[in-house]
């Protein structure tokens, strides 16, 4: 039904898309070295924080090439200041036609030589094509093949290796095409790139403020903890061990204090977590922009948290952390960072990628705080070893 639809989407827009100048650039044509080139961000926090090592191999494959970002509003912040990111492009999505023909020409007048698709939907493949953008390459998936002048098939061990590997190598198919100008440099699959993220100004200048605001003296060892997930929660560690987690690092970590990130869903899960720690105990669910929360968990001596978006932004701002995995693969999702530690029980059903868990939810129930407690007093005492960089300054 999907593959009917979406077929029927493309004959429906063919008429008026063929009215639309179309482009001058003939097959056998070679982009220029300073070529523009329009990516496609992921639509999750994480997948795009996953993409920066992607984006970082173009840039250095491409120094020259204009590279913009085409970014839903909730996951601009990861490319704005992003060294491999020329411009940030808001996509706010509207259903109707007639909205994507007006996103689509604001595209084409940017003049774009090659768009490159991190997504794998049909949406996304839908746009850049009525925007006339000559050459567009993406992965073969949701039968969007036919709007694609590149369409690079998905590797056997997709589902084996972390998907850095996966935005990676769209990027290293991008290489080999004839048309494209010859790279100034190599990817090394075997060993990627670190995930990359700079946190804006006003990240880090709200962050201070906050802070200052909750009256947190400057020095003070701040620990983060995230208990919500998007996906669902069957990636939840339960709330009430998550306060007790906060309890006892609070006991052996003398004057520190707990910041507890979410959305404003989580609000209320967050005002449980924090009632029991007391004074030392800041809710920052809904309080903070994406922007902001990257600057707060920049300064975190230690971050405790779900497989989630923030997840991967500590991962890319390279915080201790402690992870914990239910229902999700840490070999595909976990955190790319050599500073981090999973906490997971493995299960004959797990990973089992359900967003609610249809069974007894042993993956996460079996967790204790004593279990997490440990990972994370290892990871302080690694910070102590190393010179904690977190905190105020």
């Amino acid at each position: 039904m999907r593959r009917a639809l979406a077929f029927d989407c493309v004959l429906s827009l063919v008429h008026i898309n063929s009215k639309l100048k179309g482009s001058s650039l003939s097959t056998g044509d070679v982009l220029r070295p300073n070529l523009r080139i329009l990516v496609r961000a992921s639509n999750w926090i994480g997948d795009a924080v996953m993409t920066t090592p992607a984006l970082m191999a173009l840039r250095r494959l491409y120094p020259n090439a204009h590279i913009s970002v085409l970014a839903r509003p909730w996951v601009g912040p990861v490319f704005y200041e992003h060294p491999a990111v020329d411009e940030v492009i808001p996509y706010i999505r509207d259903n109707a036609i007639s909205a994507r023909l007006v996103i689509a020409g604001s595209l084409r007048a940017r003049n774009f030589d090659l768009a490159i698709l991190f997504p794998n939907s049909f949406d996304s493949a839908l746009i850049v094509w009525l925007a006339h953008i000559p050459r567009r390459v993406g992965y073969a998936t949701d039968c969007r093949r036919l709007l694609l002048t590149s369409a690079v098939p998905v590797p056997r061990e997709y589902k084996t290796r972390h998907e850095v590997y996966y935005y990676l190598g769209l990027v290293d198919s991008i290489r080999q095409l004839d048309y494209m100008p010859y790279p100034s440099g190599e990817i090394d699959l075997e060993s990627p790139l670190r995930l990359s993220l700079v946190v804006p100004g006003h990240g880090k200048s709200g962050a201070i403020r906050i802070l200052k605001d909750l009256g947190v003296p400057q020095g003070t060892m701040l620990i983060g903890l995230n208990p919500g997930a998007a996906y669902g929660p069957a990636k939840c560690w339960p709330a009430d061990r998550f306060s007790a987690l906060g309890r006892a690092l609070m006991e052996r970590l003398n004057g520190c204090h707990i910041l507890v990130f979410g959305t404003d869903r989580d609000r209320p899960l967050a005002g449980d977590i924090c009632a029991p720690l007391g004074k030392r105990g800041h809710n920052l669910a809904g309080k903070t922009d994406l922007a902001e929360a990257m600057g707060l968990i920049s300064m975190l001596n230690l971050f405790v948290t779900n497989d989630s978006g923030l997840m991967h932004i500590g991962a890319a701002l390279d915080v201790p952390m402690v992870a914990i995995f239910g229902s999700t693969d840490p070999v595909r999702t976990g955190p790319w960072s050599d500073n981090s530690r999973v906490v997971r029980h493995e299960l004959p059903c797990s990973p089992c990628l359900k967003r609610t868990c249809p069974r007894d939810f042993k993956c996460m129930l079996g967790i204790g705080v004593d279990e997490v407690l440990d990972a994370c007093l290892q990871q302080i005492k690694i910070g102590i070893t190393d010179g904690l960089k977190g905190g105020i300054s």
